[in-house]
């Protein structure tokens, strides 16, 4: 069984996904939830913090997002269903083109 040494961190903690593949093999994850102080302002600045943190991670080289190789456009919106239900690796990404 590979082990991961990584962190995950998430901001979206809802859904369907199992966190088991993390736990099984020693990885770790945080969840923050980022809607609330959106919602409610109970600790925006500290959240604030939190996403300040990550962008400077990802302006450092330091944070990799996954994203699938394909792309979609709004008329491929069955196909980019299709490609989550097989189970990608990482976001898919959906182009919304408008005109004006």
């Amino acid at each position: 069984m590979k082990r991961y040494t990584g962190h995950v961190v998430s901001c979206f903690g809802w859904g369907s996904h199992s966190l088991a593949p993390l736990s099984f093999r020693g990885a770790t994850y945080s969840g923050v939830f980022t809607l609330l102080p959106l919602i409610t302002g109970e600790n925006r600045a500290h959240h604030g913090k939190i996403l300040a943190g990550a962008a400077a991670l990802a302006e450092r080289g330091e944070l990799t997002p996954l994203v699938n190789q394909q792309s979609f456009t709004t008329a491929d919106l069955d196909a980019a269903y299709a490609c989550v239900e097989a189970g990608s690796t990482g976001k898919v990404v959906i182009e919304i083109i408008t005109t004006t």
